[in-house]
């Protein structure tokens, strides 16, 4: 598995290490379930991303609802994805508009965390324009970032949280890559994704001023099917997180991130005002990932879930890797005063 999700991705990983992260976090307020979606966007602060959420309906073998039978009806069956060690391939899964289609390239990830790479590339072979990068390892063209207007929503999530960074995966070929990569609140193998472009453009650092390299719509519908491949790990010692005591219960690592799943002692509920909000037992800090070799690294922790029943709180975390990992390697992994091993 890992050397195919490296062949995958090969080129986004010196990319994502050293690209800037923007951590911006939220959570719908309702109950009993909560879900925070937490964006880790290694792009330019002008990048926008929204990250579409809900459906009832499932594909590819799962039970089928209303939303795929109206999708199917008006745009067709979702193109179908092939599995070739463990990664997944849309097959012709793309759109094009203005001069420029966009296609969705492969797909990997484990039970509850998935990557998307798309290619995005002119009708004519030629660059959209000198690719180069920032200070910060953000891709840039004619020295300015880049901005890609995206939807995507895959059935039968109802909840998400995950964020979109941009390279170049062959200077030589004249297209880029973006890879979208989400945290749901379910395993969603087999589902339909369904993506949204409204627009291609380049911007200045404060993201106000837009010149668009393609104006128009792209809209691409896909299985989402690869195979799923972790490791679970043994947790041991006493967590703590936002000052309460909890039990944690599965540790699972993946070629592409870590899932957690653990319970709080307590409750805690959501502020009176309107909005956006961070449920504080879902910030389990930095996660270290340590190696068999002896290497490390750490990621924050990312998108979550939370619900709670007789005073005591569920909490679901993902979290990615700024790198593509071989899981059977994987030693450990720890956060919080806990250390989970193989």
């Amino acid at each position: 598995m890992a050397s195919a999700v490296a062949s995958a991705a090969e080129a986004s990983r010196g990319h994502a290490d050293e690209a800037e992260v923007l951590d911006l976090r939220g959570a719908r307020r309702s109950r009993p379930q909560r879900w925070r979606p937490r964006f880790a966007i290694a792009a330019a602060a002008c990048l926008a991303v929204v990250v579409g959420v809900g459906g009832y309906a499932y594909a590819s073998g799962r039970l089928v609802g209303v939303t795929d039978v109206i999708d199917a009806i008006f745009h067709g069956a979702p193109a179908a994805t092939e599995v070739r060690d463990k990664v997944g391939h849309p097959v012709d899964a793309a759109a094009t508009n203005d001069g420029v289609t966009i296609s969705a390239d492969a797909v990997v990830g484990d039970d509850h965390s998935y990557a998307i790479v798309y290619s995005i590339r002119r009708d004519d072979g030629e660059p959209f324009g000198q690719v180069g990068t920032d200070e910060n390892g953000t891709l840039t063209i004619d020295g300015r970032h880049v901005r890609v207007d995206l939807d995507q929503s895959v059935t039968g999530a109802t909840g998400q949280g995950g964020g979109l960074y941009l390279y170049d995966a062959d200077p030589a070929d004249g297209a880029i890559q973006a890879v979208m990569m989400c945290t749901t609140d379910a395993s969603l193998v087999g589902a339909t994704v369904r993506t949204h472009v409204t627009g291609i453009g380049l911007c200045d650092d404060d993201g106000v001023s837009v010149d668009p390299l393609a104006t128009g719509s792209w809209d691409l519908t896909f299985a989402l099917n690869y195979e799923s491949d972790q490791v679970t790990l043994t947790p041991a010692g006493a967590l703590a997180v936002a000052g309460v005591d909890g039990t944690v219960q599965t540790v699972s690592a993946s070629p592409i991130g870590v899932w957690v799943e653990y319970t709080v002692a307590g409750v805690e509920e959501p502020p009176e005002t309107d909005g956006m909000w961070s449920p504080a037992f879902l910030e389990l800090g930095e996660i270290t990932v340590t190696m068999r070799d002896g290497t490390s690294f750490s990621v924050p922790s990312g998108a979550g879930g939370e619900s709670e029943r007789d005073g005591v709180t569920s909490c679901q975390v993902g979290a990615f890797f700024d790198r593509v990992v071989d899981p059977a390697q994987v030693a450990s992994v720890s956060f919080g005063g806990v250390t989970a091993t193989a």
